[in-house]
């Protein structure tokens, strides 16, 4: 899936002069993209498990933004920081259906696309960043102790379950918690 490169309508780029009226929310994520690139926003699931994203890297450097599911919020929030981090610095963003090494100690995260389908119940602020959807969203995906990614045979099944197949429409998923969770809309 690809999504052809369109011009940023995001709120800094098309909406500052209304920065007064936005919601506090809003306002905190544009002076994050502003100061450092990008913001990063944790999501702690309630019949989930939780999740991180970055919004504004589109914005800043024309790359994906990066999500990553499945670890306590904290800890997602630290590795996609990481992985922007990366991204800026080297001047090398993300490209689907690749791996990167250097986010988790010893592993290897793949990289894969975001299905547009999942932005709603996933990335509301990224979605009210960015205005205009779908952008360019990818998966950081890590893999078990034995360096099995969920979609590979004999990978953990709980390690499957705690990662959402997000490069898959929602209504093409698998059943799992992902699908049958209050994220359904």
């Amino acid at each position: 899936m690809d999504i052809e490169p369109v011009p940023c309508r995001c709120i800094v780029c098309q909406d500052s002069a209304n920065e007064a009226a936005w919601d506090p929310r809003d306002r905190e994520i544009a002076q994050n993209v502003r100061q450092t690139g990008w913001h990063t926003m944790g999501v702690t699931g309630d019949d989930t498990p939780d999740w991180a994203y970055t919004i504004g890297l589109w914005h800043s450097t024309g790359g994906p933004d990066i999500c990553m599911s499945g670890l306590p919020v904290e800890n997602a929030m630290r590795l996609v920081t990481g992985i922007a981090l990366q991204v800026t610095r080297d001047h090398r963003p993300l490209a689907p259906e690749k791996r990167r090494a250097g986010v988790i100690e010893g592993y290897d995260v793949a990289i894969r696309p975001v299905h547009p389908t999942w932005y709603p119940a996933m990335f509301g602020a990224g979605m009210d960043f960015i205005r205009t959807p779908p952008w360019p969203l990818v998966q950081a995906v890590w893999p078990d102790r034995q360096g099995l990614f969920p979609w590979e045979d004999g990978a953990d099944p709980e390690q499957r379950d705690k990662q959402p197949f997000l490069w898959l429409a929602r209504n093409e998923h698998p059943e799992s918690i992902w699908v049958a969770s209050s994220l359904s809309l």
